[in-house]
């Protein structure tokens, strides 16, 4: 695992992104109750998840085209500049007083700006790594996140308390700005696009089409959409039903709810750091198979064993075997999408996962109106399995692809 963050141009985008993640978690753990504790309104507050969401559902695959058209390093570059510069627009109108209407204007830019940044990361990074060092590549962007959230979520309210939203604005801003010095040193730019896997058209709208056209007669990359739809839309089905199920079947505090997502947070980073040094020894796709059925199965026992000690031990699992499923679907889709597309594909990928997880998040919320807390949670834990179950059985093992494509 220390190897990969050995290679340089690798590194550079490590650090990028986690010098980036702690910065948006500073704003993210003050704006909302800052936008609350000024309005008095939870829609007003809800509105925020919308604005944050709706520009990437929309703009999501637009983006993937010229992405892929693009230089990756200078996109992610240029991306991280502009969100500095959107955020610093938030801090002015912020001192001003005039809160509201800038925070959905800014939350909706960077929703925008993230649209380009996430395919262009996910289509640089397998050229920056040999093959056979992705699962650690993916492993450490995913500890990479945790330790941005762990450590931009106590900073925010301690930069709040010295400087005001003004001063938590500024220091997001800053992140983006060194964030860009550290990518703008990457040397590599990727390989050259084989005209043979996307013939080049010059029309945007061929090119826009020509990617949802590998979606649908590509078997592996339908199936990859499948999956992360499944582990999306369960996974965000569970984020409005944790605190009450804590409350109303476990029977425990405010303390006990803070605990298990703790542990939930600890199993998250060790998770990381466990794949990243023993899942090179496992293929992708029993990572995330079997990753996912058993994270599933775990969190059905979790959530109908309503016992503190159970829940704590499971959530120290399904924390590492979720890790597990998120690195070994990353790793795949890197695998059997062609360079060419990637963009695309990402940028598709992205804008239908942020969709599921609105989608998710209501839907968790209401059905647990109907069949109750622990109904919609096994309902939500069956997705989470019935995901793996899909990778093994309708994914074909990558040595048995290969030997097709040779065949033809």
């Amino acid at each position: 695992m220390i190897c990969v963050l050995r290679r340089r141009d690798f590194s550079l985008l490590w650090w990028g992104g986690l010098v980036s993640v702690a910065g948006d978690w500073i704003l993210v753990a003050v704006l909302p109750y800052v936008v609350y504790v000024r309005t008095g309104s939870t829609i007003a507050t809800a509105a925020m998840t919308v604005a944050e969401l709706l520009p990437g559902i929309l703009l999501g695959s637009v983006a993937g085209v010229l992405v892929d058209r693009w230089d990756r390093r200078r996109v992610l570059v240029l991306v991280n500049l502009l969100q500095a510069a959107t955020v610093l627009v938030l801090a002015l109108w912020a001192v001003d007083g005039r809160l509201l209407g800038v925070v959905y204007v800014v939350a909706a830019a960077q929703s925008a700006l993230s649209s380009f940044s996430l395919p262009a990361e996910n289509a640089l990074l397998p050229t920056l790594v040999p093959d056979d060092e992705l699962v650690s590549a993916n492993a450490l962007n995913a500890l990479n996140n945790r330790i941005g959230r762990l450590a931009g979520l106590p900073l925010g309210p301690v930069v709040y308390a010295v400087g005001g939203l003004g001063a938590v604005a500024l220091a997001d801003a800053a992140s983006f700005l060194l964030a860009a010095a550290l990518v703008a040193l990457i040397r590599a730019r990727g390989p050259v696009p084989d005209p043979a896997e996307a013939p080049p058209s010059g029309r945007f709208v061929d090119e826009w089409l020509d990617g949802f056209r590998l979606v649908r007669t590509d078997r592996s990359i339908r199936v990859l959409f499948v999956v992360f739809g499944l582990m999306t839309f369960g996974g965000t089905m569970l984020d409005p039903l944790a605190a009450p199920w804590v409350h109303d079947e476990l029977h425990g505090s405010a303390g006990v709810y803070a605990l298990l997502m703790t542990v939930s947070a600890a199993a998250g980073i060790a998770g990381s750091l466990l794949v990243g040094v023993f899942g090179g020894r496992l293929s992708p796709r029993l990572l995330c198979g079997v990753g996912s059925l058993v994270a599933g199965c775990l969190l059905l026992v979790r959530f109908n064993v309503p016992v503190l000690a159970v829940a704590v031990v499971l959530s120290l699992v399904s924390g590492v075997t979720s890790v597990a499923s998120s690195v070994g679907a990353d790793t795949l889709a890197q695998q059997r999408v062609p360079d060419a597309y990637r963009g695309r594909v990402f940028g598709s990928l992205q804008a239908t996962i942020w969709l599921l997880s609105l989608l998710g998040a209501v839907v968790g919320g209401f059905g647990a109106e109907r069949i109750g807390v622990v109904g919609m949670l096994d309902v939500a834990s069956v997705l989470v399995g019935v995901a793996g179950v899909v990778v093994l059985v309708s994914l074909p093992a990558r040595s048995e692809e290969l030997a097709a494509e040779g065949a033809r």
